[in-house]
């Protein structure tokens, strides 16, 4: 990432044991992660609890909660584990303007009415776009007022989507270095480099917006969706062939952020 962001101690201790945590019990699953069980994936909840990223985000600075949701977000990290970490709750939340996810593992739904208890609110199942997130529609419910900001709600959403950019064009980079085509590796061809800057540089553009000036949450979430809509579409392309298969895990970060647009679309 190009942003310099100051850092503290606090948020180094904590960065470094989410890594540690999501290399050993969570980067294993490489491009399968839309296939963990349900049980290991609450479990995951409980460890990710158990480290207190939750309680972190709920008491941090702002930006210190952004950073870690945007780490939440490149890491792909289940969606029960993704709306719990936008509210800084150490239960399962499910969490959306008109439309919802996950409330299947969900205990309360949280949405800019109120909040409300799963079973007091009627939702209808319908096609998710993301194949690891059940999704619902919103028909009614018994709201009651929350004391959630869910402008912030709004941000740390933004700071997700960036996250799964984030990890995508990593992946382009790597591959461009690597992938050798008539003789050269592929990044060194301008047209690919160009696109890789240009997507870099839409990312640091919209971290800028949120971490440095973070006003008018809507038009930064919209703002996020589409460079982060247009790196990963890019990325996809220029992985060739195999970017389009489930070998890679590009679908997966496309699939979660077009999920993140539906549930905050406004």
């Amino acid at each position: 990432m190009i942003l310099d962001v100051e850092t503290n101690e606090d948020l180094e201790l904590v960065k470094n044991s989410f890594g540690e945590f999501l290399v050993r019990e969570w980067s294993k699953y490489g491009a399968k992660k839309h296939e963990v069980s349900r049980d290991k994936i609450m479990e995951t909840f409980s460890k990710v609890k158990d480290l207190g990223i939750f309680q972190f985000i709920k008491e941090t600075s702002l930006t210190n909660a952004l950073l870690i949701n945007e780490i939440i977000g490149e890491n792909l990290l289940p969606g029960i584990i993704a709306f719990s970490s936008m509210l800084g709750v150490d239960y399962p939340v499910s969490v959306g303007v008109n439309y919802v996810a996950e409330v299947d593992k969900a205990e309360v739904i949280v949405t800019p009415k109120g909040i409300s208890n799963k079973n007091d609110v009627s939702v209808e199942e319908i096609e998710s776009p993301d194949p690891s997130v059940r999704a619902y529609k919103i028909n009614e419910g018994k709201w009651r007022q929350s004391d959630v900001d869910f402008n912030k709600v709004i941000l740390l959403a933004s700071a997700q989507i960036i996250g799964h950019a984030t990890a995508v064009l990593k992946e382009t980079v790597e591959y461009s270095k690597n992938r050798i085509a008539f003789g050269k590796p592929i990044g060194s061809y301008q047209a690919i480099k160009h696109r890789i800057v240009d997507d870099a540089l839409g990312i640091e553009l919209v971290r800028s917006r949120y971490l440095a000036n973070p006003t008018d949450p809507i038009r930064i979430f919209k703002h996020a969706y589409k460079k982060a809509f247009k790196t990963i579409l890019n990325s996809i392309q220029s992985h060739g062939g195999i970017g389009f298969t489930a070998d890679l895990d590009l679908h997966l970060h496309l699939k979660r952020v077009v999920l993140l647009e539906k549930l905050f679309h406004q």
